[in-house]
């Protein structure tokens, strides 16, 4: 994840860095929170309506989560970046986007009791929710409306095209090869019910700045 954090940040300075070398009157930087981590996004507008962003994300909190009714002592993070391309809607400030994402959320951390498919079970555990795939297909709807010379608002509502994985450790020490066997298949059903979910959505509210 640290690599496709990093790779995304290498292709928003090669968009800054493109749209420098031209004009800064093409570029536009847009900042604010997501539901993904803090959000920044170069922007350089091509032609017409067109124009290509790479938005970075980034976020991470330590706290007791619930997840699925158990209590997992862990850290949240969201590191990722995306390329997009924007097609804007005529002079409405609605715009249409698509692209891919690098990186994504990750949730780890410990618990003593762990209950899958309602079946509980006592021990050391390590718990890891995360993305299934770190290269996923992006779809968003955005409006963006500027105001005065060089400062806006920006707000979009999109969805990462894939779904979450739970894997653990810890199960080893289960000595019952019932209890054991158990374990396995309720671990296995929960992520076939993860599956099922194929989209991650996704909020981001923030400005943005002209040059």
């Amino acid at each position: 994840m640290k690599n496709a954090f990093f790779a995304g940040v290498l292709l928003a300075s090669g968009v800054a860095a493109s749209a420098s070398a031209q004009s800064l009157e093409n570029l536009t930087v847009e900042g604010g929170l997501s539901t993904l981590g803090l959000y920044i996004a170069p922007k350089v507008e091509i032609a017409g309506p067109w124009s290509a962003r790479v938005p970075l994300y980034l976020g991470s909190f330590s706290d007791t989560f619930d997840l699925d009714g158990n209590d997992i002592d862990g850290k949240l993070t969201s590191n990722s970046a995306a390329i997009m391309a924007d097609y804007g809607l005529g002079n409405s400030g609605f715009r249409l986007s698509g692209g891919v994402s690098l990186g994504g959320y990750k949730l780890e951390g410990t618990a003593s009791t762990l209950t899958i498919e309602g079946n509980s079970y006592t021990g050391n555990f390590t718990a890891k929710m995360q993305q299934k795939r770190e290269v996923a297909p992006v779809l968003a709807i955005g409006y963006a409306r500027s105001f005065g010379n060089n400062w806006g608002i920006v707000a979009e509502i999109g969805a990462r095209i894939t779904s979450l994985e739970l894997t653990t450790t810890g199960q080893d020490a289960i000595t019952n090869p019932v209890r054991r066997a158990q374990f396995d298949a309720d671990l296995a059903q929960a992520n076939r019910d993860l599956s099922d979910v194929k989209i991650l959505p996704f909020l981001t509210l923030g400005v943005s700045y002209n040059f």
